[in-house]
C-alpha cells in the first residue's frame, strides 16, 4: 500500500516519465520507473496518479493497456479498441506491438488475443486529435488466435473506465488551471477578468463538476463495480466538456487560436470520452438499467466506506 509520501514520490517519478513528446520513449521510461510494479502493488492508488498525470501532461504511455491486462492475466499486450464503425484503433506507444487484444465492441465479451505474424504496422488515424497519434486498423490482422473467456471482461472494462475517468479529470483540471492562470493575469477595463461575476460563475462551474466527478471516481475505484464505473466515466466525460466549454469563453479570442494549449486538451478529451463509451451513451445505458430496476441492489457509492484514494493527499498536490 501506498502512504502519503510514497504516494508523492510515485506522482514525480511518474511525471518526470511520462513527460515526453515520443509515447514509446515514455512508456519505457514508466515500466523503468516502476508503473507495472505499483499497478500490481497497490491498484487503485497506482491508477489514479498515472491516469492523473497523463491527463495533467496531456502526454500518454499506453497504461490503459496495461490497466485491462492486468484485469485479464494476459500479460503485456496491446489492445485494439473500438473506434468509428468497422475501425479499431491502437495507442501509439504500442506501434510496434507484437501482441494484440481484439475487442470486437466494449458491450460484448468476444475476446481474442493474436500473437502478430510481424510487428504491427498501422497507419496513424488523423480525426478530431491529430497529435494523440492514433493507430487505425479496418481489418484483424494476421497471427495466431487464442479466444479469451468473456468472464473476465466486465471487471476489465471497469477498471478501464475507472482509469479514463481519472484521466479525464486530470486533463480538466489542467484546463481549469490554465483559464484561472489567465484570468488573475488579463484584465479588462482596468481590472483582473477574475472580478467579473460572469467569468467566476463559469470557472465555479467547472471546479464542481471536476469535484464531483473526482468523487464519483474515487467512489468506483472502491466500490469496483460496473455500474460504478459507469457513473465515473460518464461523470468524467460530462465534466471534461464543461471545461472545455466554459474555459473556452474565459480564455475568449486567444482560445481560438492553434497555439494556445487550449486546444491540445479539449480536442485529446474528445477522444478520451470516446474510449469505452461516451458519456451521453453510457448515461442511456444507466438510465435504461435504472428503468429495469437493474440496479435497485446497487449501492454506487457506500459513504461509510473510506475511500481507496484520498485525492487530497500530499501524494496527488501540484508538482
Amino acid at each position: 500500500m501506498f502512504d502519503a509520501d510514497t504516494a508523492a514520490t510515485f506522482r514525480r517519478t511518474v511525471a518526470a516519465a511520462i513527460d515526453r513528446s515520443d509515447p514509446v520513449k515514455a512508456r519505457a521510461v514508466m515500466i523503468d520507473a516502476g508503473w507495472l510494479d505499483a499497478l500490481e502493488a497497490d491498484k487503485a492508488v497506482a491508477v489514479a496518479i498515472v491516469f492523473r498525470e497523463q491527463g495533467r501532461t496531456n502526454r500518454d504511455g499506453a497504461a490503459l493497456d496495461d490497466v485491462l491486462a492486468g484485469e485479464l492475466g494476459i500479460g503485456e499486450v496491446a489492445v485494439a479498441y473500438p473506434g468509428a464503425p468497422g475501425q479499431r484503433v491502437v495507442l501509439p506507444a504500442h506501434r510496434h506491438a507484437t501482441r494484440l487484444l481484439w475487442v470486437p465492441d466494449h458491450a460484448r465479451d468476444e475476446l481474442t488475443v493474436i500473437d502478430l505474424d510481424t510487428a504491427l504496422d498501422a497507419p496513424t488515424v488523423r480525426g478530431i486529435d491529430p497529435a494523440a497519434g492514433l493507430l487505425g486498423l479496418h481489418e484483424r490482422p494476421a497471427g495466431i488466435l487464442t479466444e479469451l473467456p468473456g468472464s473476465a471482461w466486465p471487471s476489465a472494462l471497469a477498471a478501464g473506465r475507472v482509469a479514463l475517468a481519472h484521466q479525464l479529470t486530470g486533463g480538466a483540471r489542467a484546463l481549469l488551471e490554465m483559464a484561472v492562470a489567465h484570468a488573475r493575469h488579463r484584465t479588462q477595463f482596468g481590472v483582473p477578468l477574475t472580478a467579473f461575476q460572469a467569468v467566476k460563475h463559469r470557472l465555479s462551474d467547472v471546479l464542481v463538476a471536476i469535484s464531483a466527478a473526482e468523487s464519483a471516481t474515487v467512489a468506483a475505484a472502491t466500490a469496483g463495480t460496473p455500474a460504478s464505473a459507469e457513473v465515473a466515466k460518464a461523470m468524467a466525460g460530462r465534466a471534461a466538456a464543461i471545461a472545455g466549454r466554459n474555459c473556452l469563453q474565459v480564455f475568449g479570442g486567444i482560445g481560438f487560436t492553434a497555439e494556445h494549449d487550449f486546444h491540445s486538451y479539449y480536442r485529446r478529451s474528445l477522444v478520451l470520452d470516446r474510449l469505452l463509451g461516451d458519456c451521453r451513451t453510457l448515461e442511456r445505458e444507466l438510465g435504461a438499467q435504472l428503468r429495469a430496476g437493474a440496479l435497485a441492489s446497487e449501492r454506487i457509492a457506500n459513504l461509510d466506506d473510506a475511500p481507496c484514494v484520498d485525492l487530497h493527499s500530499p501524494g496527488f498536490g501540484s508538482p
